[in-house]
């Protein structure tokens, strides 16, 4: 079940919550080795998430999670690759687990990982058939998949506010759907055509991004 001689690592207890187990995972999924992470609250059953299938398990439904979960200690651990650890439980897909710490983590702050200025982009779909979304998330998943962009510049192509754009680039980048640019890259050339014509902001997203209506119906978005 667990590698052969490893030991388990103890983090302090952490009021922040969300945030330092947000932090833990996006550590441990650059890790080669298989690991397990395991946060126990003050308020919540232990939580349990298993990176060398991609996959958590929870008493709680993710729709009872709380924003601000109290005295929350984190362990991880190596476990055997082939020999997950507990299989008796009903393991789930750990997308909508990282959906959920994304939003609550860090608020509209951008997560620490993430630096200033940096421009993202889709790197792959989230199953938007097991996330709850607004139709706004959604609006900003297809935008970014047409091209990197900043927070600002997100929000400038969507009509949504800066911290509401960062907010779900944090999400995505938890769960590992957006990439950062290799390098310094100028802005699309909607970006520009937006701050030259704000009035027009919303034609020339809809204009440049218009497959969101389509996409909004076959995934079912509300």
């Amino acid at each position: 079940m667990f590698a052969s001689g490893a030991s388990e690592v103890r983090e302090r207890p952490d009021t922040v919550g969300w945030r330092s187990v947000a932090t833990a995972i996006h550590s441990m999924r650059q890790l080669p080795m298989p690991m397990l992470l395991t946060v126990v609250s003050s308020d919540c059953e232990p939580l349990w998430v298993d990176f060398s299938t991609g996959r958590y398990y929870w008493e709680r439904p993710l729709t009872a999670m709380p924003e601000q979960p109290g005295g929350v200690t984190v362990y991880s651990q190596p476990i055997e690759a082939g020999n997950p650890p507990y299989p008796w439980v009903a393991w789930r897909a750990m997308d909508p687990l990282l959906w959920q710490i994304g939003r609550y983590a860090f608020g509209t702050d951008r997560a620490t990982w993430m630096r200033p200025g940096d421009r993202y982009a889709l790197q792959r779909w989230p199953n938007l058939t097991e996330i709850p979304h607004s139709t706004e998330e959604i609006r900003m998943i297809a935008t970014l998949a047409n091209g990197y962009l900043t927070a600002q510049e997100l929000g400038l192509l969507t009509g949504a506010d800066e911290p509401t754009a960062q907010r779900v680039l944090n999400m995505l980048s938890l769960m590992g759907a957006v990439k950062p640019a290799g390098g310094p890259l100028a802005p699309p050339a909607v970006v520009a055509k937006v701050q030259a014509e704000p009035q027009q902001a919303a034609a020339a997203s809809t204009s440049n991004f218009g497959f969101f209506s389509r996409l909004r119906d076959k995934m079912g978005g509300r």
